[in-house]
């Protein structure tokens, strides 16, 4: 079976010689192939060992690269995670928006949003991991903690966007959307970290399509 393409990373190819680039754009272009490869390579590392328990030679090993070219990208491991961190949040949210974009009927934009983001745990298991092990940094890391809040707020300005799209076309009630933007994203994160501490605990599936359907109450006019 042919694998699933993940949404967290999707390592693009460098162009053909045939193209027509001068030296300057190539090199640019190469540059940021190789930090993909090695950010990819960390956010694979951490996902398997944790934040704590991996090093610089583990993450050239799975990049096929030296630890020398690693230095020559990055110029410290922070630096390298920073990048990975904002990477993984980047690519995340541009899949959640050209899902979003292809769509006008802001009903069927509310239902992708809710899919995508309780899809995260089952889909993207390894992205949940490495942002959980992230959020234990923010106290001592004041730009993983920037990131890490852009993502959320991201997620609340999404989601009250729609709201207020479907307001406007009057299919959703007049909701304070801000409220019920704060109240999903906490519901999904809060099901993502029991999920993942214990899948025993409920039945993922089952109540995440129990939320979706108590979130379409709140908002949608009943006709």
């Amino acid at each position: 079976m042919p694998q699933k393409k993940s949404r967290v990373f999707q390592t693009g190819m460098v162009r053909k010689q045939g193209d027509k680039l001068n030296r300057t754009q190539r090199g640019k272009q190469i540059a940021s192939f190789r930090k993909r490869q090695i950010t990819r390579a960390a956010y694979e590392i951490i996902a398997e060992k944790g934040y704590y328990n991996f090093t610089m030679m583990d993450i050239a090993k799975k990049a096929g690269v030296s630890s020398g070219l690693i230095h020559h990208y990055f110029k410290d491991k922070e630096n390298m995670l920073v990048t990975l961190l904002r990477e993984m949040q980047q690519n995340v949210r541009s899949s959640l928006e050209r899902a979003i974009e292809r769509e006008a009927d802001p009903k069927v934009k509310l239902g992708i949003f809710i899919d995508q983001g309780f899809g995260l745990v089952e889909n993207e298991k390894e992205y949940i991991y490495v942002t959980f092990d992230f959020l234990t940094q923010i106290k001592f890391n004041e730009r993983m903690q920037r990131i890490l809040s852009k993502l959320y707020r991201g997620y609340r300005e999404t989601l009250s966007q729609i709201l207020r799209e479907g307001k406007e076309q009057g299919v959703f009630k007049e909701v304070d959307e801000h409220y019920i933007a704060t109240i999903f994203t906490s519901i999904m994160l809060g099901f993502e970290q029991q999920y993942i501490v214990d899948n025993t605990a409920f039945f993922y599936r089952e109540y995440a399509a129990r939320v979706k359907n108590f979130i379409f109450d709140m908002v949608l006019i009943q006709k």
